[in-house]
């Protein structure tokens, strides 16, 4: 089956080219880049790089503006503790590490928003289904 999708843009009188794109489904074999790619190979390669840890640009301003350090050893905790809340089928938890609070999208392993001193009064934190404590 050939796919082809136009590409260009709106409004404008650039040329549209379409894109091939082959799949085969025979042996769980995909035609990528040309190049035959098994199944196994295609999902340890989504595995590898979904295993890194994500910061959307409002948490990379609210840890700076806060100025929370984030030291390896912070972000290989903060990946444990997300694997953990994976396991449990959590969608959106907090992370409470080193007086800090993070509220992470488990499934993208993105950390949405950081917060420091998450223990003042009057902090309410809403939509996560999961908290993770770590030391």
């Amino acid at each position: 089956m050939n796919l082809k999708f136009p590409i260009g843009r709106i409004g404008t009188n650039a040329p549209v080219q379409p894109i091939q794109q082959s799949y085969r489904k025979d042996n769980n074999q995909a035609l990528h880049n040309g190049q035959d790619v098994s199944f196994k190979q295609l999902l340890n390669q989504e595995l590898i790089r979904s295993d890194k840890l994500n910061f959307s640009q409002h948490a990379s301003q609210r840890i700076q503006e806060r100025g929370l350090k984030m030291t390896p050893e912070l972000v290989g905790k903060m990946s444990d503790a997300i694997e953990q809340a994976a396991a449990k089928g959590s969608k959106q938890s907090l992370l409470l590490i080193q007086n800090a609070a993070y509220i992470v999208n488990v499934p993208t392993r993105t950390v949405i928003t950081a917060l420091d001193d998450p223990f003042k009064q009057g902090h309410v934190f809403t939509a996560i289904d999961s908290a993770v404590c770590i030391e």
